[in-house]
């Protein structure tokens, strides 16, 4: 009626609040190989609480983006874990945390178009106000041709992120969509995200001058934040993967 876990989890969020800040402690959904000999077949998921939890040893990672919330992980050493930790089925965890994927890489596509437009809206006020050659430097295409790119971007990225959760939505509720048809559009959305955000609020810098080389510049802060979310909920290249993988079929997957 209990499971014994050894392992690790890293780089994950929130640690320093689940471990000194909660009153009662946090806990991470966890995946465990219940079955070392099938793979992903194998993994079972568990709630693992980590506050005072004996053979867990917490790590608190400084990370250069972020600030809103802590990074790091924590390693489990013979930790006990009683089965009413057990999320759904034994053996079928690797397909329910996917779910979870699924829905984070789509919020993240959102998260980095709000990024994105925060930064050029803050950066079109300048633009318009700050003058070179005696005249606004919002007038030089140099600068327009930049802005009017990136808003484009901007307004198809959100509609992908978009249209990745509504299919979503209509999985989960209806079974209007497959499911993998969903995994590929929430994949899509996040390969292509967290890449225009960044290059959008680096342009947004240069237009600052000296000025957006400072940490009194609030892009600053939204540069390295974006800069995350190129692994976080998968890397690029994982996306990358899961396209072309529904796009021809597994049997072109290089993994088994």
């Amino acid at each position: 009626d209990k499971y014994i876990i050894n392992g690790e989890k890293m780089f994950i969020s929130g640690i320093n609040e689940a471990v000194n800040q909660l009153p009662e402690g946090g806990g991470y959904l966890t995946l465990v190989k219940t079955d070392t000999s099938k793979g992903t077949h194998g993994m079972s998921l568990f709630y693992i609480p980590i506050k005072n939890k004996r053979g867990i040893s917490p790590t608190i990672l400084e990370d250069w983006g972020r600030k809103g919330i802590s990074s790091g992980g924590f390693s489990l050493e013979d930790v006990s874990v009683s089965q009413d930790y057990l999320l759904g089925e034994e053996k079928r965890g690797f397909y329910i945390a996917m779910e979870g994927f699924d829905y984070a890489r789509a919020i993240i596509s959102i998260v980095c178009c709000g990024a994105a437009m925060s930064a050029l809206e803050y950066a079109m006020k300048h633009i318009k106000s700050r003058k070179a050659f005696g005249q606004p430097i919002g007038r030089f295409e140099g600068v327009q041709f930049k802005l009017s790119e990136h808003w484009a971007k901007l307004d198809a990225l959100r509609l992908l992120g978009y249209k990745a959760l509504w299919a979503y939505g209509k999985e989960q509720n209806e079974k209007a969509f497959s499911r993998f048809e969903v995994t590929k559009l929430c994949a899509e959305s996040k390969l292509l995200a967290p890449v225009f955000a960044f290059e959008a609020i680096n342009d947004a810098i240069q237009w600052f001058g000296a000025y957006g080389y400072t940490v009194e510049c609030p892009l600053e802060l939204a540069l390295k934040g974006v800069r995350s979310y190129y692994w976080a909920e998968g890397a690029l290249e994982i996306m990358k993967i899961i396209v072309s993988r529904e796009l021809l079929g597994k049997d072109y997957v290089a993994y088994r």
